[in-house]
């Protein structure tokens, strides 16, 4: 798994870094918010499996994976606001990053609480 999670890694910083140089080598069309986005979601899904080689817990992996992802993804569309797309863009990705923090914090309280509880059987 630290072998896929570094591949994903490594792919999805070069989508982000350079996406000209990524099209370039996958002859792939140069469409940078579309290689940005691409990149952030790599980035989340490499972030997922790291945080799953340390909790077993796969609600709190998937919402952790969906705010590294969805972070990015709020700096993607404020950066290239020029190339088009809703000015709210970032504002309702930024909002779903937020939700995703905001479900770390719940199920990381609910965990601690159900452990706290098991130990006191």
């Amino acid at each position: 798994m630290v072998v896929s999670a570094l591949y994903t890694l490594y792919f999805g910083v070069w989508m982000w870094g350079w996406p000209r140089e990524f099209a370039e080598f996958v002859n792939y069309p140069n469409h940078v918010h579309f290689l940005h986005d691409l990149g952030a979601f790599h980035l989340g899904i490499g972030v997922a499996l790291l945080v799953a080689l340390i909790w077993r817990d796969a609600i709190l992996v998937a919402l952790v994976g969906l705010a590294a992802a969805s972070l990015i993804h709020t700096v993607n569309h404020t950066i290239d606001s020029h190339l088009g797309g809703a000015s709210s863009d970032p504002y309702v990705i930024g909002a779903q990053t937020l939700l995703a923090l905001v479900g770390i914090a719940f199920r990381v309280r609910h965990l601690r609480a159900r452990e706290t509880k098991e130990q006191g059987r």
